[in-house]
Order: structure tokens, then C-alpha cells, then sequence
């Protein structure tokens, strides 16, 4: 066997940097970073350097599983899809097309965003749910409502001014949604070289509040209120782009009104900034030409989640730096073909009369339907890439609301908190075992780059889109898929960009799209109802929402000193992701694990010196929903009164503690159903 390198893509985050798997004769992997591929050029992280491991761990899903009395058992792919079939036809003949429900997870790769999609257009269903709710698709609907487009990008090499709104990019390795900017660990020194001022608004000192030139530290969840002081600021000291607002907004006038309320000194003891820090934060912003805010998934996990980037929106738009050169621009993106093909009854979601903006139906919503036994709740879900059970608040009511489901199907590549519930397991294909692809936008025009299998399958697995197909043929709900494998799936979805697969196999990298350009809406307006930047928003108004962001409590309910106080604790607790991982997976990996072998909660030396608590003691975290066990680690990066607890552990492979059991799921955003996943009170004692 002689020595082979496979140029593709890493899937493991979202970034989807380009890499070179290097393969021994031994069959021994190794892999490093793609220096021609625009998002990371040579960049590599430990991520991909666990790759390896990844694709031959011993923890992998190699067989189909059958649940049984005393556990699971392993069944061939046929028993599988027979049962399958079996049950969500009984299930649909029974209850109708409505009873069955689809959870994804977050789309790092486009088999894990599309997988079952098409089959729940075929099956009747509009309830696709999953962890939207809590990651992108709030700020997404946020985006829309304010500009008719769900993303716009920092354009870094023409801005003179970033502000990094609740992100921490030097960690997550993300400096955009779907952007590739010529090498991400490239732009900050490029910032730096050019005289580019960095300001980062973050509770935590992060390593890119370090980088920066200023940093807001801010109370978690208090974004609105700071939001809605710095336009306050902006509007009454006529520091906003005249001619855009005249000629490109609508509703000024009410929006001008609306925040006369929200003065620097109201927003002061709400976000804990200082009333003359959020007036220079404005000024600098709004004087400073082009500017640019990159905000991120720091302000999804709260009850206002949705008006705290609408004000973001709002910002961007009233300082004329909407699609403006060093601004934030609506990148070119090389168009895809759209799962289902089916229409589906939006209208009839589960809970659609609350939630009828949102783009899919918040977990939250699946959870109380079934807990409350709702005539209308699903009865089978299937699981695709996803693992509810740590990532939705409160693990308790969640395993209680998967529980009244009468059959449960997890598809995923190792075991996890939610496939220890499932009725049936059905092993996938890791991303290095199968075909796929990725789009990306850049200011050099949209493009796409093609993922590679590089060994054969792990055991029985097999690629998603051929297990969705084969169940489809077997319920007789076939007849209409656009494809029946991994390689049709890829050329369906790219049909529209003009590309086609043999071109993708053959360059690697194919462009879709002319180069960026700026200000579309002189000559194509903007995608929302009035075809201006709806300040005011009609759509938000109709549905019963207010159509101009306003305050409210963060985690649904006062959480002052006081009110903490009055439930019986004294610290406010909150989430953050380790940057060696992502979200729930790979806990299990020694490559990753030696750097951060588990989950810490993360103390001010005051509040631990208070407690008797030092570096490394096992700890008690409990909170009003419930307790774990956790190791304390003392920081300055937070403040008193305030810890952090690290997120993504209670798979069955890792053992560890899940924050999740401590996070309140009786609040929601009423827009997106996101919950205070980032804000609870909680008590932290030595064991």
C-alpha cells in the first residue's frame, strides 16, 4: 500500500477549514492544514489534528442497535430499517404526518443539516426542530426582520473599527458565519498593521479582549439595554447617516421616540457599564468610518436574545455601514437547492401560533407539547446529528419530555446522552468516511470545495443519505427524492451554482459567484416588507411581537443580588465552550482531552476564598433546577459574583458533569424560543 494525500475539508466545526489527510503506508493518518484554501491557508487546529483518532476510536457506533430490556442489542441493517419502517408507519397510520418530529444538531457539515430533511417532506411533517433555538437561527431571524437578509458580514481589510459583540474568535477559530477572509489567524495582525481599532464586549476577559484595543465588560444577557443606550446616544446627538436613513430606512421617527427612555444612565446599572463608556462605545462607532460589528453566539442563550441583535442590526444600519465597504456586507454565497422539495404545512408546526417567525420549531416547544400530553405533540422523533439531553436546558424535564415518545431513532457516530434513550441506533459514517461539500462566500466571490472520504466505513456505518433513502423506499416514499445516495445529494444541492460534482472532484475548489459588491440595495432595495431597513418592524408587529427591540430581564425574571439572594443563593452562573472542542462531541478523544481532561467551574479568588474553595477542590454547583460535581479553578477572568462553568460534558463516553442540569427552561424568547442556557442563580460549595 503505497502513500497517499486526500485534499479535502475538516467538518468538525463550522469553519470547515481545508486540509490534507496524509496516509501512510501503514495505513497511519496524519493532518495538516491546506495552505490554497481560503478559509485557513495552512492553518490547522487540535481539532483536526484529532482526526486520526476520531475516525478509529474504539467508542465509534460500528453496528446498528436495538433497544431491549437489558439494554441494546446489535441487529443487522436490515432488521434496522424493517423496524423502523415498521414503526413510523404504524406511528403515521395512527396519529397522521404531523406525530413525528426531526432533531438536528448545529450544521458544522451539510450531511448533518440535511440528513432526514427530505424524508420529513415525503412523511407530511413540518416539525424539524433541534438546537436552533439556542445557536445562529435567532440571530439569523433577528437579522431578517431589521434587513431582509439573515447575515451580514465584517468586511475586515477596508474596516477602521471592529467591535467583537459577544464572541471570542481567537478561541472558536471563527471570525465570520460562512466567510472565509484569506486565512483566519491572519486578521487580527492585519487589523493591528493597519491601525484598526478592536473593541470586544464580553463579560469574560477572553483571548480576544486581550487583543483588543478596549474592552466593555458587560453584565450577561444586559446586550438590549447597551444596545438601545448607544443608538439612543447616536440618534439624539444626530450621529447617524442622514442620507441612508432618509433615503434607505423606515420608521426613524418611532424608533427615535422609543429610545428617548433609554438613556446611558438607565442602560448604566442594567449592563454595568458605565454611562460615559457607552456614550464614548457610541460615538467611537458611529464617528468612526467604515466600522464593523461581528457578533456572536454569546447573545443567543438568554430570553431577549432575539432584540439583543436586533439592536446590532439596528446600529449597522443607522451608521450607513450596511453592505458599505468595511462594513458589514451581504457576501456573495453560491446558491443551493432547497430540502425538502415537498411543501409542508408550516402553519400546522407544533406551536406555530407562538413561534410563526421562527424558521423551525424551538425544542422548547416539542418539550412542553409532550410533557403536557398536547393532542397535537409528536410521538416519533428522529435524532440526526444531535444530542438534546446536554445541549436544551434543564436534563431533567428533557429526558422526561423524550420519554413519552413512543419511538425514538438516533443516527450519530458515537454514543451519546440522547442515544442511551433511543429505541433504535443507527451508526453513520464519520465525514472522512463518505462524500461531502461546503459553501463558503468571501470577497472574492462565493464558493464551494468538495469533502472527501479517506478510509473505508467504521464497521456497518453507513452515510446518512443512504439510510434516509432506503427507509423512504421501504415506507414507499421514495418516488419523488432528488437523490438516492451521497454523490446525488451533492449534485442536487450545487445544480443551481452551475456546478456540477466531476468539477468539485477535479479542482478542489470551484468559485460560483462574481466578487463581492457593495450597496446591492441602491439598485435592488431590500428583502423586507416596506423594501427598506425596517427600524420598525411591520412583520414583528403582525405576529404580535414588538416591532422595536425593548428590555427585559434576560433569564426571563429578575436575577438582581436581591432576587438571587431571595431564592437562597449568592452567585450568578454561566456557560462558556472550551475552544479545544465542539459543543457536546469528542469529549472522548485523548488527542483533545490531555489539553482539558473536563469540566471546571470558573470562580473569582474572592467568591472562592469566601468558600474555602482552592484551585483543583471538587466542588458542588447546585442551582433551583438541580446539582453536579465539578472541579474549581480560580480566575480573574470573571468578576465576583459571577462564575462560568464549561459546557458540552454527560456523554456516556466522558462521565462528566452536564451545566445543563443547572439552566431554567420555564423561561423563553417569545421570538425563537431560546432559553437562559447563559443566566441562573446557583450556589457553589466544597465537597
Amino acid at each position: 500500500m503505497g502513500e497517499k494525500t486526500y485534499r479535502t475539508i475538516c467538518q468538525f466545526c463550522h469553519t470547515n477549514c481545508g486540509i490534507l489527510v496524509h496516509q501512510a503506508g501503514d495505513g497511519t493518518l496524519s493532518v495538516e492544514g491546506d495552505p490554497n484554501h481560503p478559509m485557513n491557508r495552512g492553518r490547522g487546529c487540535s481539532k483536526a489534528a484529532a482526526i486520526p483518532e476520531i475516525i478509529r476510536s474504539e467508542d465509534r457506533l460500528r453496528y446498528p442497535l436495538q433497544k431491549t430490556g437489558t439494554g441494546f442489542k446489535k441487529i443487522s441493517w436490515d432488521e434496522a430499517l424493517k423496524l423502523a419502517a415498521e414503526k413510523l408507519g404504524e406511528i403515521r397510520s395512527k396519529y397522521g404526518p404531523l406525530s413525528l418530529t426531526r432533531c438536528s444538531g448545529a450544521p458544522v457539515s451539510y450531511q448533518g443539516r440535511d440528513g432526514f430533511l427530505q424524508f420529513m417532506g415525503e412523511f407530511g411533517s413540518p416539525n424539524m426542530t433541534g438546537a436552533g433555538n439556542l445557536c445562529m437561527v435567532p440571530r439569523m431571524t433577528a437579522f431578517k426582520s431589521v434587513t431582509g437578509g439573515i447575515r451580514a458580514e465584517p468586511d475586515y481589510d477596508n474596516t477602521k473599527l471592529v467591535i467583537f459583540w459577544g464572541t471570542n474568535p481567537l478561541a472558536s477559530e471563527r471570525f465570520g458565519a460562512y466567510t472565509a477572509y484569506n486565512g483566519m489567524r491572519q486578521i487580527l495582525s492585519r487589523l493591528k498593521e493597519r491601525g484598526t481599532r478592536i473593541i470586544s464586549i464580553d463579560p469574560f476577559r477572553t483571548k480576544t479582549t486581550q487583543q483588543g484595543d478596549d474592552w466593555v465588560r458587560i453584565n450577561p444577557g444586559s446586550d438590549v439595554a447597551l444596545g438601545l443606550a448607544m443608538i439612543h446616544v447616536i440618534i439624539n446627538e444626530a450621529l447617524y447617516d442622514k442620507a441612508f436613513v432618509e433615503e434607505y430606512t423606515s420608521g426613524f421617527k418611532v424608533l427615535a421616540e422609543h429610545v428617548q427612555a433609554c438613556s446611558p444612565e438607565w442602560a448604566e446599572p442594567l449592563t454595568g457599564v458605565s454611562e460615559k463608556s457607552i456614550r464614548d462605545l457610541a460615538r467611537a462607532y458611529a464617528t468612526t468610518k467604515p466600522a464593523a460589528i461581528y457578533e456572536g453566539n454569546g447573545l443567543d442563550m438568554y430570553t431577549n436574545g432575539v432584540d439583543s441583535v436586533r439592536t446590532v442590526a439596528i446600529l449597522i444600519s443607522l451608521t450607513g455601514n450596511l453592505d458599505a465597504p468595511g462594513g458589514n456586507v451581504f457576501m456573495p454565497f453560491a446558491q443551493q437547492s432547497v430540502l425538502p422539495t415537498k411543501p409542508i404545512p408550516k402553519e400546522k408546526r407544533i406551536w406555530y401560533e407562538k413561534f410563526p417567525v421562527f424558521g423551525e420549531v424551538p425544542f422548547p416547544a416539542v418539550k412542553e407539547a409532550l410533557l403536557a400530553e398536547e393532542d397535537n405533540r409528536p410521538r416519533a422523533m428522529i435524532v440526526h446529528h444531535s444530542n438534546p439531553v446536554l445541549v436544551q436546558a434543564n436534563e431533567k424535564r428533557t429526558r422526561q419530555a423524550l420519554e413519552k415518545l413512543d419511538f425514538i431513532v438516533v443516527s450519530d457516530i458515537f454514543p451519546t446522552a440522547t442515544s442511551e434513550m433511543a429505541d433504535l441506533i443507527l451508526p453513520i459514517t464519520s465525514d472522512f468516511e463518505s462524500y461531502g461539500y461546503r459553501a463558503y462566500s468571501s470577497v472574492e466571490g462565493g464558493f464551494m470545495a468538495l469533502a472527501r472520504p479517506v478510509v473505508q466505513p467504521t464497521g456497518l456505518a453507513r452515510p446518512v443519505f443512504e439510510v434516509e433513502y432506503e427507509l423512504a423506499e421501504r415506507m414507499g416514499l421514495h418516488q419523488d427524492y432528488p437523490f438516492h445516495d451521497t454523490v446525488s445529494w451533492i449534485e442536487y444541492m450545487i445544480k443551481p451554482s452551475n456546478i456540477t460534482f466531476e468539477l468539485l472532484d477535479m479542482e478542489q475548489i470551484v468559485y460560483a459567484t462574481p466578487p463581492i459588491q457593495y450597496r446591492k440595495y441602491m439598485t435592488k432595495g431590500f428583502k423586507t416588507p416596506s423594501g427598506k431597513v425596517d427600524l420598525f418592524s411591520p412583520s414583528f408587529e403582525a405576529h404580535g411581537y414588538g416591532p422595536i427591540p425593548s428590555y427585559t430581564d434576560p433569564a426571563g425574571e429578575p436575577l438582581s443580588a436581591k432576587d438571587i439572594s431571595e431564592k437562597g443563593f449568592s452567585l450568578l452562573g454561566t456557560s462558556r465552550r472550551p475552544a479545544q472542542f465542539v459543543h457536546t462531541k469528542f469529549k472522548n478523544l485523548k488527542a483533545l482531552t490531555k489539553a482539558y481532561p473536563e469540566p471546571f467551574v470558573w470562580i473569582h479568588p474572592q467568591d472562592a476564598s469566601d468558600r474555602d474553595i482552592r484551585e483543583g477542590d471538587e466542588v458542588e454547583v447546585r442551582s433551583p433546577q438541580g446539582k453536579i460535581a465539578i472541579k474549581a479553578r480560580l480566575t480573574e477572568d470573571t468578576k465576583p459574583g459571577l462564575v462560568w462553568i464549561d459546557f458540552g460534558w454527560g456523554n456516556p463516553t466522558d462521565g462528566k458533569a452536564n451545566i445543563n442540569v443547572l439552566a431554567n427552561d420555564a423561561f423563553f424568547d417569545p421570538v425563537s424560543g431560546g432559553t437562559p442556557n447563559r443566566m441562573f442563580p446557583c450556589e457553589v460549595e466544597k465537597k
